[in-house]
């Protein structure tokens, strides 16, 4: 703002330097207001330090909290901070209604693992915010890394101090209050992230079937959310990724995910469908090869399904739960005497599977090589295989 100035009379002698210094003031004050102006387009544009220069520039004169407040939002897209925080300081100091420097600070604060004193700067904001000109426009920094820098409003903010507070809660195990900041935010606005947030407590509180709900509303407003996606699937294993969302690279590491619930929920078709898209996005994922291979063992797809874990096998020759996958796919084709040879090089490694004991003692019982395959039928039952203990009564005990 220019200062106002009341003149006197003066004689035509006086008002020659008077007029000098009024246009070095005026000099001065527009090259620094350019300096500051020049910094913001900079830094909206990600010119980071083209706007450090500049702001550095419009420091040195005359510093308003104007340029501290832009000077901390460059210093933290620096990774600088505790600098920032210092810019944010220095804010307050002279304008102790700034709530958007509290806000930031409490940004930094929360961050850095001081949750307590976060909490102090979101209160500050919360209990102060009616007493500002809530629809004003401010230059503002997305705390969730989305929008980069954007203009909005305090009104607009004040949902996401709720939000952060909640969180700052959260971390100090204060879920209830967590709970209620997170309620309150709803009624600010109405965010994607908000309900992602308010899903994880509601995850942690045993309370899966409002988190679901939570994740269901946020991909209503944000349908290509990769976080809600990503949560909706590690709680409900009915969640069905959107086909058109199946050639998006973004979603390629949740295939594996997807394609194991769909396996435990019956669906072997879905689960091969989503377990090939991620072997076509890596053809060298050990984990979608075995998953897919258990898929088609269920449909009934056995030579597939040995395709499968043997490029798995060569991917990975350590794990040896693929010689009892192969094992299976040829003891369903009754192909025993295949299936015995990759039992036993399971069980040349490890003993304590008693699912191999149980399978390799059918195959055996299936060729008639009763002696080995009661003996296998014992060691099952000894770790725990009921079904081996039936097994005994009916091959063996009359031996």
């Amino acid at each position: 703002m220019i200062p106002f100035f009341a003149f006197g009379r003066y004689t035509p002698s006086q008002m020659k330097p008077l007029s000098s210094l009024l246009f070095l003031f005026f000099a001065l004050f527009i090259s620094a207001q350019d300096d500051f102006d020049l910094a913001r387009k900079h830094f909206s544009e990600n010119n980071i330090d083209s706007a450090r220069f500049y702001i550095n520039k419009s420091l040195r004169r005359n510093p308003q909290p104007d340029d501290y407040f832009l000077s901390g939002l460059i210093h933290e897209r620096e990774n600088k901070s505790l600098r920032a925080l210092a810019d944010y300081e220095a804010v307050v100091k002279v304008e102790s209604d700034n709530l958007e420097a509290y806000f930031q600070k409490g940004m930094i604060y929360y961050n850095s693992a001081s949750a307590e004193q976060a909490i102090k700067d979101f209160t500050y904001v919360i209990d102060n915010y009616k007493n500002s000109n809530t629809n004003a426009i401010y230059f503002g920094n997305d705390p969730y890394g989305k929008k980069g820098t954007f203009m909005t409003s305090l009104q607009s903010m004040v949902g996401t101090v709720y939000q952060y507070r909640g969180m700052a809660y959260q971390k100090l195990g204060n879920d209830t209050q967590a709970l209620i900041d997170f309620n309150k935010s709803f009624e600010f606005d109405t965010l994607a992230d908000f309900y992602i947030n308010r899903s994880q407590l509601y995850t942690k509180i045993n309370k899966e079937d409002l988190a679901i709900n939570d994740l269901r509303n946020a991909l209503k407003l944000e349908p290509e959310n990769y976080l809600a996606w990503y949560n909706l699937a590690l709680l409900d294993e009915t969640a069905k990724l959107p086909n058109y969302l199946l050639e998006d690279e973004e979603f390629f590491p949740m295939l594996n995910l997807l394609g194991a619930n769909a396996y435990e929920s019956g669906e072997y078709a879905l689960a091969t469908n989503y377990l090939t898209k991620a072997i076509e996005n890596n053809p060298e994922e050990e984990l979608a090869y075995l998953n897919r291979g258990k898929a088609l063992l269920k449909t009934r797809a056995y030579k597939q399904a040995r395709v499968d874990f043997l490029k798995a096998l060569q991917i990975n020759s350590k794990n040896v739960e693929v010689f009892f996958l192969i094992g299976n796919s040829f003891f369903y084709e009754e192909n025993f005497e295949d299936a015995i040879g990759f039992y036993e090089r399971y069980l040349s490694v490890d003993q304590g599977y008693k699912n191999v004991w149980y399978n390799a003692a059918m195959a055996y019982l299936s060729t008639e090589k009763t002696n080995r395959g009661c003996e296998c039928l014992k060691n099952s039952e000894k770790l725990g295989m009921e079904q081996a203990t039936q097994q005994i009564k009916k091959y063996c005990e009359t031996q």
